[in-house]
């Protein structure tokens, strides 16, 4: 659906109609405020519907998130989703989830689909934690880096952010750095170096982060937003921070990872809501199986998208979009312009300021985002001018004439905040007041003068009695939740509070209603405001340049012409345009075209032949980010698989009774005992040819300190001796079993649950298709059951005896089952991370590194898990052998 169209109303349909079934909806947006504003807007039609909803927030305690989780309806922001998710999955007890596990998701709707899965699919969630690298060589590193020189030194590649090392390069960072070899194990330089490399090439300030309080902070491409929480990984950040001099924050290793595809692969029905994904229509069926569906606008769309020019500089490109900002201005027009970002915006400012036009910037610095609903409620009055990197009215609608709500509260904190605070503003918290200069003066009634004057004067005493207490912030709140109060609060029951509060100075109500009259005020001013704005040609768009996608191009035009109203788009480009540098594109012969035209740079080209190609180009930018995409979703399928594994065990784990985590103990029990016979058996040939010495040591360094004194009396020759007797058994008894001549495992089977939990590992080894098939294979599938019952019993023993009650002991195992799988986890996910970057140089040797990756992956995951297993066991068994010395679980 077109932008402005109701895909916000719209998505309750779904919503309720998939809430009935009671197993929850959750409804995701880009960020924390849309959540907020969706679910008090749509929240209404729910609860009057009679379901529950609930909202999560990034700083929500467990508690209320797990109580908004249980609601029917759900609304919340994707990566607080994905943590949330990655975060139930390192939690240490089920006390600690939020999610509603064993089924966290049932329904969901995602809210600019197109955004959260495709463009911001390439960055994968991860929580990381910290690792103790040598923060000491990224500053050095960097220094080397500004020695070096581009072409000379090194090569780099705009396209896939990759940098290679001449042989210049190297010998020279090799003196610098007085190492004989930059890749050597023990002192390795290379990596820091290539970090400090992409640091200085590819990461530049106020384009891919800013500097804010001695910290660099990222800005999302895609909404130009300020990203606190998020750190590039593998040394990126570092590199950053050594390169502006700013104190080097720990290097981090990722301990829980997860792609947005992933995450919501994991929705059984998943649906989503844009106004932008027609032109990835393939995309959608390819990786999510969902179709794309278009609904027509209400009105025709009447918006005039005016020609794509083309410059040869950047230069005349910057000077023609200011002489297009002017020569509307001059009409009265609204005007928009989106840039990528705070750079490009902060210098067209200043283009501006030049020839003294009012404007206003809305960009990733603090100072003009803490003021960004108020900006775009100004961006649609006459005579406005906004400039805007990619945030361009994220979920918030420029209304032509403007918001007569924000502009009522902006008329409120005017007249009041002075009179309840001497604080100041702080600029780089409250952000920069707006620009109101060019803009018509909005004209309160007699009456509203009247009750602004009467609840000034309250102000004034309330703030005089309260001893000037207040600051400015807590001045701002209490007009915000006075105006909210007359949102949610008719008429005539404020008046009703005035009257009985009289004797008290009822300050909020006050506000509430000068709020009321100040409102319908300012609807009669952006009413007829709107309609001059219409009558005018409505809101012109201006692009500085073309984006990685026709797309997000769609999005900053849609921001004009929304519900039948006029508008129109231009879009400016100039073949300095780092797009163009970076696909490598040839623009020789244009500019070679543009001189032969007209002797001035400056002058656009319009025609057809050039916008054919740069609208070419941006159709091959998407294939190659398709292809990135595309890839990184095939990888990261090998890592899903696993992924389902470890947390499917892990929440059976955390979730499941004590019987369940009795069993999962015995399964790794009887699975090392089965590691330890395969290595030292073969069922093909006689166990006399077995290494029969080997494995009773090898079984012995496992459970020696638990086993009974006659089992130490087992030797090799008495174990070959029994294996050989079974061959002449006809018979056996499981129930009471035992090799022959050998001893007895304890008596720890006992009670109906003992024996079918010892038959049923019985029935397992008998059907395991895993197992190498021979003659003899009977004698092994006997010893593989002896030694696991002789293991499983002594530890129940050993268990009983140590006296402990049943809860602490559950509560030791699942802490140690729990602790030993993240562990190996942690250290899997780190070197599948390496692999993925290996397999890459496999395509030399005419290999497939898709494939190279997935068997190699499989081979990692499956020697993780057996690994995992052994350390379990082992702790466990060193754990209650001696409970009282151990007050570590882990002695490594």
């Amino acid at each position: 659906m077109k932008t402005g169209e109701g895909k916000t109303l719209v998505s309750t349909l779904a919503a309720y109609l998939n809430a009935l079934t009671g197993e929850g909806v959750h409804v995701v947006t880009v960020n924390d405020y849309l959540a907020q504003r969706d679910a008090e807007w749509m929240g209404r039609v729910h609860r009057f519907l009679g379901l529950s909803v609930g909202l999560i927030q990034r700083k929500m305690k467990s508690e209320q998130k797990r109580l908004n989780y249980n609601c029917d309806i759900t609304y919340t922001n994707n990566s607080e989703l994905g943590f949330d998710y990655l975060r139930d999955n390192l939690a240490r007890n089920s006390e600690q989830l939020v999610m509603r596990w064993p089924k966290p998701f049932h329904f969901g709707i995602v809210d600019e689909v197109d955004s959260v899965l495709i463009d911001e699919g390439r960055n994968p969630l991860l929580i990381s934690g910290e690792a103790n690298e040598e923060a000491a060589r990224y500053p050095v590193a960097a220094k080397v880096a500004e020695l070096l020189v581009r072409s000379l030194h090194y090569n780099a590649e705009l396209k896939d952010n990759s940098v290679e090392l001449t042989e210049e390069g190297i010998a020279l960072t090799e003196m610098a750095l007085e190492t004989k070899d930059l890749w050597d194990e023990n002192d390795p330089w290379a990596r820091f170096v290539i970090n400090a490399l992409k640091a200085k090439e590819f990461y530049r300030r106020d384009v891919q982060y800013i500097v804010r309080n001695g910290k660099a902070l990222i800005i999302n491409e895609l909404t130009g937003r300020v990203e606190e929480k998020r750190r590039w990984s593998e040394g990126i950040h570092q590199a950053v921070e050594a390169k502006e001099g700013l104190k080097i924050q720990a290097d981090s290793i990722v301990v829980a990872q997860i792609t947005y595809q992933s995450l919501f692969k994991l929705y059984p029905k998943l649906s989503g809501m844009t106004g932008t994904a027609k032109t990835e229509e393939k995309e959608f069926l390819k990786m999510f199986q969902m179709p794309v569906i278009e609904v027509p606008t209400n009105l025709p769309n009447i918006r005039v998208d005016l020609p794509i020019q083309a410059f040869a500089t950047a230069r005349g490109k910057w000077e023609n979009a200011r002489e297009e900002i002017v020569y509307m201005f001059e009409q009265g027009r609204p005007v928009l312009v989106g840039t990528t970002s705070v750079e490009n915006s902060e210098y067209l400012s200043d283009l501006l300021k030049e020839r003294s036009i009012p404007h206003n910037v809305l960009n990733a610095r603090p100072k003009y985002a803490a003021r960004e609903a108020e900006i775009i409620a100004q961006a649609g009055r006459k005579f406005a001018i906004t400039i805007s990197t990619n945030m361009a009215g994220r979920g918030t609608d420029i209304i032509l004439g403007g918001n007569p709500k924000m502009l009522a509260k902006e008329v409120m904190e005017d007249s009041l905040l002075s009179f309840l605070t001497q604080e100041a503003p702080n600029v780089e918290i409250d952000g920069e007041p707006v620009s109101q200069k060019g803009l018509a003066k909005i004209k309160a009634g007699p009456s509203s003068l009247a009750l602004l004057a009467k609840t000034a004067l309250m102000a004034k005493y309330v703030h005089t009695s309260e001893g000037n207490k207040w600051s400015y912030q807590h001045a701002k709140s209490m007009i915000s939740e006075s105006i909210q109060m007359s949102q949610s609060t008719s008429m005539e029951e404020i008046e009703k509070l005035l009257a009985e509060e009289s004797e008290m100075y009822p300050l909020g109500p006050t506000i509430a209603y000068a709020y009321l009259s100040v409102l319908k005020d300012c609807e009669s001013h952006c009413f007829s405001e709107g309609a001059e704005v219409k009558r005018l040609g409505g809101l012109h768009v201006i692009g500085t340049s073309l984006y990685e996608s026709r797309r997000i191009d769609n999005q900053l035009r849609g921001r004009a012409g929304r519900q039948g109203d006029p508008g129109s788009t231009r879009f400016m480009v100039s073949l300095q345009d780092e797009m163009f540098q970076k696909f490598n594109f040839d623009t020789e012969w244009a500019v070679k075209l543009i001189s032969k035209i007209t002797n001035n740079e400056d002058i656009p080209i319009e025609g057809d032949a050039i916008v054919k190609q740069l609208l070419g180009l941006q159709i091959n930018a998407e294939k190659y980010f398709f292809s990135i995409r595309k890839s990184l979703v095939e990888f990261d399928e090998v890592l899903e698989v696993q992924r389902k594994h470890i947390y499917d065990l892990r929440q059976s784990i955390l979730t499941g009774d004590s019987e369940s985590c009795s069993q999962h103990i015995f399964q790794y029990m009887q699975a090392v005992v089965d590691e330890i016979v395969f290595g030292n058996v073969n069922p093909v040939t006689h166990p006399s040819t077995w290494s029969v010495g080997k494995l009773l040591h090898e079984f012995n360094g496992i459970a020696g300190k638990i086993l009974s004194g006659s089992f130490s009396g087992v030797s090799a020759e008495s174990l070959l001796g029994s294996l050989e007797n079974t061959l002449k058994i006809n018979s056996l008894e499981i129930d009471n079993f035992s090799l022959p001549s050998l001893p007895t495992p304890p008596n720890a089977f006992r009670g109906i649950r003992g024996k079918s939990s010892s038959f049923r590992r019985w029935l397992v080894i008998c059907t395991d298709d895993s197992t190498k098939k021979g003659r003899y294979e009977g004698a092994s599938n006997l010893l593989r059951k002896y030694l696991g019952d002789v293991l499983i019993a002594s530890y129940l023993d050993v268990i009983q005896e140590s006296g402990y009650d049943d809860a602490y002991i559950k509560e030791i195992e699942r802490a140690v089952l729990v602790e030993t799988l993240d562990r190996f986890w942690r250290d899997h996910l780190i070197n599948m991370n390496r692999l993925s970057s290996a397999v890459n140089v496999r395509s030399f040797g005419y290999r497939n590194p898709l494939e190279e990756y997935k068997i190699d992956g499989c081979r990692f995951f499956i020697s993780m898990l057996s690994a995992t297993r052994r350390l379990t066991v082992e702790s466990l068994l060193r754990h209650w052998s001696s409970p009282m010395e151990s007050e570590e679980l882990f002695v490594t």
